[in-house]
């Protein structure tokens, strides 16, 4: 028996890239983490929950303004325990 502290859930944002430019109506974060809770805080506003499906969890959002902007990721396994926070800035292009 080792004496090592278990992991706690893994959170990764698959899309978009950290630094990557987003058309402003197609903004979608597409999230891999496990089963459990997962919610994101865009630009420090409030705790929005995810949606899960087809394995990944998703964060739909619309309206964002051109310009530079970050996600905080939170995920907690489906028992509790240790949540993982994960932080994504991506650039929302102009739309002409």
């Amino acid at each position: 028996m080792s004496g090592a502290p278990a992991a706690g859930p893994r959170v990764e944002v698959t899309y978009p890239g950290e630094g990557e430019a987003v058309a402003a109506s197609r903004c979608r974060l597409l999230i891999d983490a496990p089963d459990g809770c997962v919610e994101i805080a865009l630009d420090s506003e409030g705790w929005c929950s995810c949606r899960h499906g087809d394995g990944y969890w998703w964060f739909d959002s619309s309206g964002l303004e051109p310009g530079w902007h970050q996600a905080l990721i939170r995920c907690e396994g489906a028992h509790g325990g240790e949540a993982a926070q994960l932080t994504r800035r991506f650039l929302v292009l102009e739309e002409s």
